[in-house]
């Protein structure tokens, strides 16, 4: 069964949010940008984590606009994929797991996101994967709601998520 938006609030799965009237979805929570980081450098994946090696990252930094939206946060993004992390974090009870899928808003203007799974358990920060498509790149205001997250109920409790990435205040 899929948690209604409200009930992923109420049982404060989503926190943080910047404004639950805008954020709360019928069928879950959007996610809004913190920032965007591109990688800098390899990473190493493999079967029982012995050499995994995360990619390092840059953060790229927003910067004020002009004109009519003068002073507001944003940053043009040329083709390319890249790291983003929302605002938001999360608390995944042991009995739900969640999904994240990308706004119609933005697949519509060339850009995708894509994440893994979030277990049971999860506590921490929330990211994924930016892919921007459009040959032209797209232009993100700081705090653009990128993402929606889904969260399943689940028929019974399970042990829970204990990886290295549990707790994480940062992408």
């Amino acid at each position: 069964m899929i948690l209604p938006g409200r009930a992923v609030f109420t049982r404060q799965i989503v926190q943080g949010l910047l404004s639950a009237k805008s954020q709360v979805q019928p069928c879950g929570i959007d996610l809004s940008l913190k920032r965007v980081l591109a990688w800098t450098s390899p990473g190493v994946v493999d079967f029982d984590n012995k050499h995994r090696k995360t990619a390092t990252t840059s953060e790229l930094l927003f910067e004020k606009g002009h004109g009519l939206d003068d002073g507001e946060l944003r940053m043009h993004l040329a083709p390319g994929a890249y790291l983003v992390e929302f605002n938001e974090t999360i608390d995944v009870p042991l009995d739900v797991m969640g999904s994240l899928f990308v706004r119609s808003s933005l697949f519509r203007s060339g850009a995708l996101v894509s994440t893994g799974v979030m277990d049971s358990g999860y506590k921490g920060t929330i990211g994924g994967m930016l892919q921007v498509v459009n040959p032209h790149g797209i232009t993100l205001f700081k705090d653009a709601k990128l993402a929606q997250f889904v969260f399943h109920e689940m028929k019974e409790k399970v042990e829970g998520y204990s990886g290295v990435y549990q707790n994480k205040t940062a992408m």
